[in-house]
């Protein structure tokens, strides 16, 4: 007889769930672990999260450092490139102020009720010229206003038409004497920005120099080659006809034709000289020189050139 069977219906296994949260593991791991490992892993897991922390302020940090820098660059950029805009549009390029360095002056003497023949004259005859300094002539328009006459009134006082280059090249001219003690010496002075294209239109002009400041250098019109009109009328004509002719009178001393480069108290100059008939030597009558980078002195003697120059050094 066989063995009655069972029948008892198995019961289902139990169905797990498929994910598991953080606080199951927890539990799970209190279940089977000890509370000392537990401590552990609890410390490590705080110790990697403050980690984490720490880097993502780094990197935080990291990129605003790095933007700042940037917009630092960028206004630095835009700061310097206003300020080269600014200069070169908005400012004005400043110069240094020309002049012909400082000498004591004479008293103011208006050009309007005087030539130069007369200013020279008087100076020469005064008795109160220091000897051995040169003095700058205080010449003025007038005795009202006491305004200090312009490079082209110069000019015209003193009957020298320069040309214009030559003239655009002179900053400012002044006209200036010295006492030597025997005899009153007569100079220009002149201040250039330009030295080199001041000494292009003096080359350039070297054929009429001489004639251009005889007046105001007071040079022997015996050593002046000048050209004369003579008008003549004929007193038997009834119409009264008039003849000019132009007379060239070039008269001993012989001023030799062309300027030579030499030097005086170490300084180069440009000269011309004339044959004393008498003597037969050449004779400086006429020369110009630098005695400074910018300052330019024309004249009839050397020893006005050192006297010049001596003041001027002094000044330094």
């Amino acid at each position: 007889m066989e063995p009655e069977k069972s029948t008892t219906t198995p019961q289902p296994e139990e169905q797990h769930a498929l994910a598991h949260t953080y606080q199951d593991d927890m539990a799970k791991a209190m279940d089977i672990t000890d509370p000392a490992t537990i401590q552990a892993m609890l410390a490590d897991a705080r110790e990697r999260e403050g980690e984490t922390v720490v880097i993502a302020a780094e990197q935080r940090e990291r990129k605003w450092y790095s933007l700042s820098s940037l917009l630092l660059l960028l206004m630095t950029v835009a700061i310097a490139g206003y300020g080269a805009y600014y200069y070169m549009h908005l400012t004005v390029k400043t110069q240094p102020t020309a002049s012909v360095g400082v000498f004591q002056s004479t008293d103011n003497i208006a050009i309007d009720t005087t030539t130069i023949q007369e200013v020279l004259t008087t100076l020469a005859k005064s008795t109160t010229l220091p000897v051995g300094k040169p003095l700058v002539v205080n010449l003025v328009k007038d005795s009202k206003t006491n305004t200090l006459i312009s490079n082209s009134d110069l000019y015209s006082f003193i009957g020298a038409q320069l040309t214009e280059p030559l003239q655009a090249s002179i900053a400012v001219a002044r006209l200036g004497v010295v006492n030597t003690g025997k005899e009153v010496l007569p100079f220009i002075i002149a201040s250039v920005p330009d030295p080199l294209k001041t000494s292009k239109e003096l080359t350039i002009a070297e054929p009429t120099l001489l004639q251009l400041f005889s007046q105001a250098l007071t040079i022997p019109a015996a050593v002046v080659p000048s050209t004369t009109t003579v008008t003549t009328q004929s007193p038997t004509t009834a119409s009264a006809q008039v003849a000019t002719m132009q007379v060239r009178a070039i008269q001993a001393p012989v001023v030799l034709p062309t300027f030579k480069s030499q030097y005086f108290y170490n300084l180069p100059v440009r000269s011309l000289s004339a044959i004393n008939p008498v003597t037969g030597q050449q004779d400086i009558v006429f020369l110009y020189g630098y005695v400074s980078n910018t300052i330019l002195v024309i004249t009839t003697k050397p020893t006005v050139l050192k006297a010049v120059y001596d003041t001027i050094l002094s000044q330094h």
